[in-house]
């Protein structure tokens, strides 16, 4: 399988709602591995978070501890995937939302 089809795997996987424990693990191990895919897969998070309402973006920026002028897409992507790769969130605190979670993209 070429790495490019790797990153894409990755971006999708852990971007939609229908991934297994194992597939998150995978990917995680990808991202963690490759900043290439990292930048790829928050890049990709970004044009979806980028498209929230300015509501949903201000109420975002009240959890993430960051003003709602800061970029907040940019912001949450970045965190959450950089924890992700450093594996301080599971695949359960992900789609839970979990305290772990919370705490990851509030950038503690």
């Amino acid at each position: 399988m070429k790495m490019t089809a790797i990153f894409a795997v990755s971006a999708s996987i852990l971007l939609s709602g229908c991934m297994t424990e194992s597939r998150y693990n995978q990917a995680q191990e990808v991202i963690r591995g490759s900043p290439a895919a990292k930048r790829d897969v928050t890049n990709r998070c970004y044009e979806g978070a980028n498209k929230a309402s300015p509501a949903r973006k201000a109420e975002m920026a009240k959890i993430m501890n960051v003003s709602p002028r800061s970029n907040v897409a940019r912001t949450y992507c970045t965190r959450a995937f950089n924890a992700i790769a450093a594996k301080r969130i599971t695949y359960t605190d992900l789609r839970t939302r979990s305290p772990a979670f919370i705490r990851a993209i509030q950038g503690r």
